[in-house]
């Protein structure tokens, strides 16, 4: 008996991945188009993977008039553009430590296992609904550990950390011959697709009828690819926009990390500005794992802090660069553009899975309050002295919790994608609501 060809060998064996072209049909909102026109939705992910000290992160109070801890009090300037979210979690991923890290995006459940598969990342769900409007599906950024971007295979995208690479990908145009190979390889991938669609349409006159459906979904994709491939063309010869300045200049050093991630943040915010995609993650901060595992001793706890201060005046100043350029239509950047900051873990020292940080800003939402979904983990901070709070050790109480999914929901629905699931989600976010 013969065993079909899966859509994920399909698009291994192509190894095409293709934009689709933007074409003047597609309606694409520009300063060139009417100030009436809609700008487009836009998706940045942000995970870092040791969380934050609960302390100087959670909000004391529920609601719109809470008092902004100590982190927090880094983006004062941006407070009603931004929601705090805690009490969510990815179900089924308890006892899971840094493994978890994988499925922040996904929320595929027990990553720990040696049988995982990870499936689709919000971003490349994203990315998927939006493919054709801009040179490049996505980008996934990194300064390094684990991938957080899967396709929907689960097959994990590998990151970029150079932002003078991502700046000659936007700006820079190729030499002739570079074009030229460019077309030959999207002809090389045309003759594979002849080559096994063929193949295909003679093993589906001798299979099953479970088969024949499974052959159906593999004619599917090779109509997708036919599609990215038959457009994929039009970008070698189209323009790339004008660079606006020289190249960034690369900073691989250790102890360096605010300045590469503002560096690959200033990449992000270009992209936005000249439309060439519209779906980012960034993995960043994962030089301070022994830093995290700070064990409450009152040295290390401190220089932990700092790194997270360092993160979040980065992550403000990205914000601010958002808030501060205008769309077609007068609306900010950050008006359009969901940025959400969270991790896999609560916090490094404790390792728990369970009350991650989420801060979303921007992309259209009613901001400005704190979602809380585990009343008791609050409780818990707000009445703990630290010093107490030292000697005790975290409590870790779980009384009532939401799916960090039921926010990706909420993200994919404003972005205009009709959804009610992903992953492990029940619905949408209650209590965030579009503006």
């Amino acid at each position: 008996m013969h065993t079909p060809i899966s859509r994920r060998t399909l698009l291994r064996s192509c190894g095409v991945s293709l934009a689709l072209p933007l074409l003047e049909s597609m309606g694409r909102a520009t300063a060139a188009s009417s100030a009436a026109a809609v700008p487009p939705r836009r998706m940045v992910l942000v995970g870092t993977p040791f969380g934050f000290d609960p302390h100087a992160f959670v909000p004391r109070q529920v609601g719109r008039d809470y008092e902004l801890p100590s982190h927090l009090e880094l983006l004062a300037s941006h407070r009603e553009h931004f929601t705090v979210i805690t009490g969510l979690l990815h179900p089924n991923t308890q006892s899971s430590s840094h493994q978890a890290e994988k499925v922040l995006f996904t929320g595929a459940a027990q990553p720990q296992l040696p049988t995982f598969r990870n499936t689709i990342s919000l971003d490349q769900e994203f990315a998927e609904h939006v493919r054709g409007q801009t040179r490049f599906d996505s980008f996934v950024l990194g300064t390094g550990h684990m991938p957080l971007s899967f396709t929907r295979n689960g097959v994990a995208l590998p990151s970029e950390g150079s932002p003078s690479r991502l700046f000659a990908k936007m700006f820079l145009a190729g030499k002739p011959e570079e074009a030229a190979a460019e077309l030959e390889r999207i002809a090389r991938g045309r003759s594979m697709l002849d080559l096994v669609g063929e193949q295909a349409k003679a093993l589906s006159r001798r299979v099953s009828k479970a088969d024949t459906a499974r052959l159906d979904e593999y004619f599917g994709a090779v109509r997708d690819v036919e599609k990215q491939l038959e457009l994929s063309a039009a970008w070698v010869d189209r323009p790339k926009p004008p660079a606006p300045g020289a190249p960034p200049t690369d900073i691989n050093e250790p102890g360096k990390q605010p300045v590469r991630l503002s560096l690959l943040y200033d990449t992000v915010h270009l992209a936005i500005m000249n439309d060439s995609t519209r779906a980012f993650t960034i993995n960043t901060f994962g030089e301070h794992h022994d830093l995290s595992h700070h064990g409450r001793e009152p040295g290390k706890r401190e220089a932990c802090r700092k790194v997270e201060v360092d993160l979040l005046k980065t992550h403000d100043a990205f914000l601010t660069k958002l808030a501060s350029a205008k769309e077609a239509d007068g609306r900010s950047l950050l008006d359009s553009t969901m940025v959400l900051l969270t991790s896999s873990l609560r916090d490094g020292n404790t390792h728990s899975t369970n009350d991650l940080p989420v801060i979303l800003a921007g992309g259209g939402f009613k901001h400005g309050q704190h979602l809380a979904f585990n009343p008791a983990y609050v409780e818990e901070v707000r009445v703990a002295e630290e010093d107490e709070a030292d000697k005790k050790g975290a409590t870790d109480q779980v009384t009532k919790t939401a799916p960090l999914c039921n926010l990706f929901v909420s993200m994919l629905e404003r972005a205009g994608i009709e959804t009610d699931r992903f992953s492990s989600s029940t619905g949408p976010l209650a209590g965030l609501e579009q503006a």
